[in-house]
């Protein structure tokens, strides 16, 4: 009995822990200046910072995080501009298709075929280097191109909010002395299992079905 009792305990979380995989969101972005970037549940919150730099020009990854399934999430990101041409670029990942970005993909770029899922708002005048009371994003963005930044973070394409106080006519050139807003959901999909997963349930599920059967198959007791 206890041979069985452990081989279903076994067979249980193998299938679970096949079917379970977290997916993790990992991503390399700059700003010229600065940014902060956060990881909520809410599109009105900041949420979690899990990156952060403010040395223009240099690579900055976020901190992998994992994701709960079923639970839609938002990157929230500011930007602060401190004088002269400003603009955000990144590169993003998901680890697998249990996620996806507002492009429907598991990897979103700031290139300009994914113009559209991203949000963004001017913020206030601000520049100083600190987060600021976060603005929800509501507007389109814009390639910044004021300035040939090159492709730091592996697409040389920075995007900025397209209002007209964060890019001054309409144009490309941002404002000089601000802090913007941009955001990007991450919705939860229904995956199909890899080959391997899959394997790995049905192993779990064959060891129920031994399990069971062992037990059936054992004689009864009779009373003396």
């Amino acid at each position: 009995m206890k041979l069985n009792s452990m081989v279903l305990s076994l067979a249980i979380s193998a299938a679970t822990a096949a079917a379970a995989q977290a997916t993790t969101l990992t991503g390399n972005l700059t700003a010229d200046n600065a940014f902060y970037a956060y990881l909520s549940t809410s599109p009105t919150s900041l949420g979690t910072l899990v990156g952060s730099g403010n040395a223009w020009y240099t690579n900055y990854s976020l901190t992998p995080t994992a994701l709960t399934p079923g639970t839609t999430y938002y990157l929230n990101i500011e930007a602060i501009n401190y004088g002269g041409p400003g603009g955000f670029s990144a590169v993003l990942n998901l680890s697998d298709a249990g996620f996806s970005f507002a492009n429907g993909g598991q990897t979103l770029t700031t290139d300009p075929v994914n113009l559209s899922a991203w949000s963004g708002s001017y913020n206030n005048a601000n520049s100083a280097v600190t987060p600021q009371a976060w603005v929800q994003p509501t507007g389109s963005v814009l390639q910044a191109t004021s300035y040939g930044w090159g492709g730091v973070v592996g697409t040389s394409n920075w995007i900025w909010p397209s209002d007209s106080s964060s890019s001054p006519g309409g144009s490309a050139g941002p404002c000089g002395y601000c802090t913007v807003d941009f955001s990007v959901a991450i919705t939860s999909v229904a995956a199909v299992p890899e080959l391997s997963t899959w394997g790995m349930i049905i192993l779990g599920f064959a060891g129920v079905g031994l399990a069971a059967s062992r037990r059936k198959s054992m004689p009864a007791l009779t009373a003396a």
